[in-house]
């Protein structure tokens, strides 16, 4: 902890001010021994010296309360008072700015000029550093220094002889209330920058031949940066401590209450708050932008983070990073650790985390020369693995399996179109067929799938009306062929329950009744020694198809009709 007595350290610019302040009083006194060593200062008898300092003091009381903030007090040294007063200039509601800049090497003779023009609102304040030598205000005028940041030496020059003619036209009265009341209200027009402020080079650089003009020499572009800086904080100033109508709730709240985005479009606080939870509690955070529906300026990171709290902005860097690699398309997932992976040229892809190596469009192991399974396919494979668990185990029907996973694949395809360009998939719920997806942002055909560049409406309609017809003709000979797979069904003779036979054998185990009966005589079963023989019937006849047969047909016929719908 830090001793009463200990001093604050300071910080580069006010150390940098305060250097400025010593090197203006250091003037200050200089030319104010000058003047006494070459005469220009009188004697003054002492009375008149009571009544200098008294007008003085009440001078410096109406300074102090007229300007407030914008007078700094140095103090007394030998009996001379001195204080600098920051004077704002009064402009219109704008003033064009011109730069005179270079672009180029510093060593380049060929450097190309150009003009840099902008419109501020606010000036950065001219500093007017005044000594009340003794002998004011009856004989001589305050010694002062004038510095302006956004003049060159020669107009502020003007301006300090132009104080100089306003003390020779009141003498012997208190003057420097008229000096800054002068200097705010004509020094630019005095100056020739009552239409716009011009900033050349050239200018900035000459060496001041009046003592009076302080300041370090500076580059244009140091200067544009000054005005710049200073506009943007006054503006922003300004704003804080106005009254302003949020565009979201239309409710009137004081500056301090409003988040201004880097868009310069402003909304209050607490509907900024509500609209950015919403979107991340809804997943939309790609439409987590500007509130103006012509603007859609992004909103920076740090102000979401101060929004939406710790737990919500961390979903909602969760979700851009999804939403970003689903938008490109050479980013897949591993179908083991959903790790996101880059897709090759071949359409394979492997895994930075757990090293599978797999096909990005069947999301199986890679098959390098061979095609990729279908769903379809997929799913037969794995009825074939289990198979004799689903004999044993009394399972249903494998044509019924596969109809009624053929009429799930139907619907979910009938009421959803991938979109073409990131194959996402879209439904639509009400409206005309024109899409936007909302993973990639892009517009397609809810027709015909295809996107909206030259898109013809009336070949759309043609293509339709060509699938629908494909459509129908395939499915009716799926149709045709479930129901001759299953006549090929045995009905139990007690609870009717339809079952397959396993291969060739006639003998067929009802899992819902737990009944053993034969496939040709449909009678119960109670002893297949008594039952099958050569005076009963065959326990092994082959049917006219062979369920290798069956599922081939099925399994083409599904793929006929999946390309159909695609």
């Amino acid at each position: 902890m830090e001793s009463p007595g200990a001093e604050r350290e300071h910080s580069p610019e006010e150390e940098e001010a305060a250097a400025e302040e010593s090197r203006e009083l250091a003037v200050l006194r200089e030319m104010m021994l000058r003047a006494r060593r070459e005469g220009e200062e009188p004697q003054v008898p002492d009375e008149q010296l009571r009544s200098n300092d008294q007008l003085q003091h009440d001078e410096m009381l109406a300074l102090e309360a007229i300007y407030g903030d914008n007078i700094g007090i140095f103090g007394e040294k030998a009996g001379s008072r001195s204080f600098e007063i920051h004077v704002h200039c009064e402009i219109p509601d704008i003033v064009s700015v011109s730069a005179e800049l270079f672009q180029g090497d510093d060593d380049d003779d060929l450097k190309s000029r150009f003009f840099n023009t902008f419109s501020v609102q606010h000036l950065p304040p001219m500093v007017l550093t005044c000594l009340m030598p003794l002998s004011y205000p009856s004989h001589h005028p305050p010694y002062f220094t004038l510095r302006v940041e956004w003049l060159d030496s020669v107009k502020i020059s003007s301006l300090c002889h132009m104080l100089d003619s306003i003390w020779a036209q009141q003498p012997e009265q208190e003057i420097v209330y008229e000096w800054v009341q002068w200097l705010q209200s004509y020094a630019l027009s005095h100056v020739g920058s009552g239409d716009g402020i011009i900033i050349r080079q050239s200018d900035m650089i000459i060496n001041p031949l009046d003592v009076r003009v302080v300041g370090k020499i500076v580059s244009a572009e140091s200067v544009v940066q000054c005005l710049i800086s200073y506009n943007e904080e006054q503006c922003h100033e300004s704003f804080l401590n106005g009254l302003h109508d949020c565009m979201i709730c239309f409710s009137e709240h004081p500056g301090v209450d409003f988040i201004k985005l880097p868009c310069l479009h402003y909304y209050c606080g607490r509907c900024m708050e509500t609209y950015s939870r919403m979107h991340v509690k809804e997943g939309t955070v790609m439409k987590l932008l500007c509130p103006n529906d012509k603007c859609q300026g992004v909103i920076p990171p740090n102000l979401l983070k101060r929004l939406l709290g710790l737990a919500d902005f961390e979903r909602w860097e969760r979700l851009i990073l999804e939403r970003t690699l689903d938008s490109m398309v050479d980013v897949t997932y591993c179908p083991r650790c959903e790790t996101a992976c880059l897709e090759d040229e071949e359409k394979y892809a492997q895994c930075s985390k757990c090293f599978f190596s797999f096909c990005t469009l069947c999301r199986e192991r890679r098959h390098i020369g061979d095609r990729c399974m279908t769903p379809e396919e997929k799913l037969l494979s794995l009825q074939d693995r289990e198979k004799v668990r689903a004999s044993s185990g009394g399972k249903v029907n494998k044509g019924i399996d596969l109809f009624n996973e053929l009429v799930s694949i139907k619907e979910a395809l009938r009421d959803a179109v991938p979109c073409p360009h990131c194959r996402i998939a879209i439904s639509r719920v009400s409206g005309c067929n024109h899409m936007r997806c909302r993973n990639c942002g892009k517009g397609f055909c809810y027709d015909c799938g295809k996107p909206l560049d030259n898109h013809r409406i009336d070949q759309c309609r043609v293509d339709q009306e060509q699938k629908s017809v494909r459509q129908a003709g395939v499915v009716k000979q799926i149709q045709k062929e479930v129901k001759l797979q299953r006549s090929r069904n045995y009905p139990c003779p007690s609870c009717h329950q339809q079952n397959p036979k396993v291969g060739n054998n006639n003998h067929i185990f009802c899992w819902a009744c737990q009944v053993h009966y034969c496939a040709l005589c449909r009678k119960v079963v109670r002893k297949s020694s008594e039952h099958y023989g050569p005076r009963g019937c065959k326990q092994h006849t082959v049917d006219t198809l062979e369920p290798p047969e069956t599922e081939r047909r099925m399994t083409n016929l599904i793929q006929k009709f999946r390309d159909v719908l695609w």
